[in-house]
């Protein structure tokens, strides 16, 4: 539940952090004491300027400089307050707590003294971290004019004492919730609607192969089942097919299927492994690793299989592609001259290939958020294997799970669909 007016300037005159650069200018914001019952306005602030934190859009000031009276309200602000320790932004709320909490967010102009968004959200108290990445969303988008990410979520592999188990969690790890029972369970992949995730399982004995899972009723069904093995799915961006790897007469090659797992169709047939799909955001090409060279590469072809193209072409060993939402880059993980594995992007357009990481463990696996803007990948760098994310130059690199155990194979969900 969203009541939700927006106050714009000229737009001459209105503030935009400017994403067309390599280095985004990060915006200085001031978050004022949560007005109301404290208890959930201190929750819903403290899951906001983690979201704020976590995007590298913008520098939360220190409160500990504000000069406003804390019980300053919704209106009549002093700006020049504001003003006086940097800021240029200005995020207030007033949260009620009964059955639900329900919060008065505003984001404010201190530059020019005006009102930007003004929205009222409301959630059970069970979800009132929503309330935070509702708003987060609405001042990124604002700000951007681009989708924010902080209402998404991501699935990975979890590691327990019983085996591998594919769980959801919301975009910063929170909430994390297993849809599946723990055995061998791999490579979870989204459907574009949100609603249903493939993965690579051992279940039933019948050695790997792939199954779907619906992400609410958790009910599970076969997908493939053909060949040796069957691994990897990748739902096109239409939704209507996906693409696997399947081993066939000692021969392993990439393959297309109606999104039931109906009608499958073999795309590669070189010498050597042809491995780990990825589609282009608008589905007409296919990122993909192959070794008929000699070592692992990363190569694209048309959707139809034909059109071959080899993309990198330095290093030995590159491996698991994810082409990004913009269509301009393509992720993946590189051996290192120490055999470890870091991130890497290549241009999709002149095969330039940039380094993400380095001397930070193992880092494996990238997955794009759905606006182009940040890469979750599974990094040792601290231990156990756990999920990280950073932005695809490399920088604001943080940790996203703490599992026990370990966490591996992440994949970002879509955004959510429009109410």
């Amino acid at each position: 539940m969203i009541a939700l007016t927006l106050a714009v300037l000229l737009a001459v005159d209105r503030p935009v952090i400017d994403l067309s650069g390599g280095k985004v200018q990060a915006y200085p914001l001031a978050m004022a004491r949560p007005l109301g019952v404290q208890d959930a306005g201190v929750a819903v602030q403290s899951v906001l300027s983690a979201d704020f934190e976590r995007s590298g859009l913008f520098k939360l000031l220190d409160p500990a400089s504000f000069l406003a009276k804390p019980t300053e309200g919704l209106t009549g602000i002093d700006y020049t307050k504001w003003q006086a320790v940097g800021a240029q932004g200005l995020v207030k709320m007033s949260c009620d707590a009964t059955a639900e909490v329900k919060c008065d967010m505003r984001l404010y102009d201190v530059t020019h003294g005006v009102e930007l968004l003004h929205g009222t959200y409301a959630a059970p108290r069970a979800g009132m971290r929503q309330i935070a990445h509702r708003f987060g969303d609405d001042v990124v988008k604002y700000f951007t004019r681009e989708p924010g990410i902080f209402q998404t979520r991501i699935a990975y592999v979890r590691e327990t004492e019983a085996g591998k188990q594919i769980v959801v969690a919301d975009q910063d790890g929170a909430n994390p919730q297993a849809v599946t029972g723990a055995s061998i369970n791999l490579l979870p992949a989204w459907s574009p609607d949100g609603h249903t995730l493939a993965f690579t399982s051992f279940r039933d004995g019948l050695g790997a192969h792939i199954f779907s899972v619906d992400a609410v009723t958790r009910q599970i069904k076969p997908l493939v089942l053909m060949g040796d093995f069957a691994t990897g799915a990748v739902y096109a961006p239409d939704g209507l097919r996906f693409l696997f790897s399947a081993s066939l007469d000692d021969n392993t090659d990439v393959y297309v299927s109606q999104a039931d797992g109906s009608a499958g169709r073999r795309l590669t047939d070189a010498r050597g492994i042809d491995i780990s799909a990825s589609w282009s955001p608008d589905g007409k090409r296919i990122a993909f690793v192959s070794e008929r060279a000699g070592s692992p590469q990363i190569y694209t072809m048309a959707a139809d299989g034909s059109d071959v193209r080899r993309l990198t072409f330095q290093g030995n060993y590159n491996q698991e592609p994810a082409w990004s939402p913009k269509g301009d880059l393509i992720a993946f993980s590189g051996r290192d001259e120490h055999r470890v594995f870091d991130l890497y992007t290549v241009a999709t357009d002149s095969g330039k290939v940039t380094r993400l990481t380095q001397n930070q463990g193992t880092n494996e696996k990238p997955s794009w958020a759905p606006n182009g803007r940040y890469i979750l990948f599974s990094s040792t760098r601290a231990g156990k294997r756990q999920l990280w994310e950073t932005q695809p130059d490399g920088s604001n690199q943080r940790a996203v799970t703490s599992e026990r155990l370990g966490a591996s194979d992440p994949a970002w969900g879509p955004l959510p669909s429009s109410k």
